[in-house]
Order: structure tokens, then sequence, then C-alpha cells
């Protein structure tokens, strides 16, 4: 197939029709060669257009190897990209893994902060009833010590300067 765009060839063709100025593609190329051409195309020898040649260039596809995603990445790539899924996904799993042990972990030091906390508050109270008002009043009688009801003056303290 040949085509001459824009080609001013003037002369017989092989049927012996006068060959007529133009693009090729059908169009003429001014208002004058319309009127001279009334079928549109201009003939180079034989050759016909092709489907491709009447198509608009923007409505053509690229031209690469069509075929499935296997078929175009090479064998090293692909076990590469099955062993990068590998280790990202191992890696996964193993955070999963650590996350949940640190759960448990925190859940067991929750548990034993609200033991120590009950029993800080039980040895509180108990210290609380040992040394109280009450309990001083008992041994300070059995001592020999007698209440006042009066007491002293109050105690005003200083503020150093």
């Amino acid at each position: 197939m040949s085509r001459r765009t824009g080609s001013s060839h003037t002369g017989r063709s092989s049927t012996g029709a006068p060959l007529r100025p133009g693009r090729g593609d059908g169009a003429p190329r001014d208002a004058a060669a319309s009127n001279a051409a009334s079928d549109g195309w201009v003939r180079h020898g034989t050759a016909l257009p092709s489907w491709t040649d009447l198509e608009p260039s923007q409505n053509r596809r690229r031209r690469t190897s069509e075929g499935a995603f296997l078929e175009n990445v090479s064998t090293l790539r692909f076990s590469l990209l099955i062993l990068a899924v590998a280790a990202v996904f191992t890696l996964y799993v193993g955070h999963v893994h650590a996350t949940t042990d640190l759960y448990n972990q925190l859940q067991q030091a929750r548990t034993e902060n609200q033991r120590l906390h009950l029993k800080h508050n039980r040895l509180q109270g108990e210290f609380g009833r040992q040394v109280g008002p009450s309990v001083i009043y008992e041994r300070a009688r059995e001592l020999g010590l007698k209440g006042s009801v009066t007491y002293g003056p109050p105690i005003t303290v200083e503020p150093v300067e």
C-alpha cells in the first residue's frame, strides 16, 4: 500500500484517468479542487486505504503486546514479587502475635496493679486502726496518764524569711 500525502503529482494512472492533486485521504485540498474532484478521492496507483488509514489517529490503540499480566513479567520478577508478598505476610502475622502477647502482659499488669492497690488500702486501714486516737487514749490510760479537758494555748509558727 502506498499513498502519497501532499503530492502535486499530475499525470495519468494505470487506468488512464488523470491524477488530481490532493492529500490522498479523500478530502479535497481547497474549494477549487473540490469542484474538480467530484468523487473526493485521489488515487495513487492501485493502493487503496486500509481500515487503519480511515480511522482517526486519536482513536487508534497503542501497539503493545497485549497479553496477560503474568506473560509480561519475567520469572525472576515474579519470584521476587512472591517473596516480597510472603515477607510482608510473615511480618504482619508476627506483628499480630506480638500485639496479642503485649495485650496479655498488659492485662496481667492491670490485674497485679489492682491487687496491690487493694492490699495497700487494707494495710493502710489496719495501720489507721492501730494508731488511731481511740487506741492511743486507751494505751495512755493503761500507762497511768490522765486526760485533761483543758487544752494549752494554740501554737503559732512564724514563717522564716
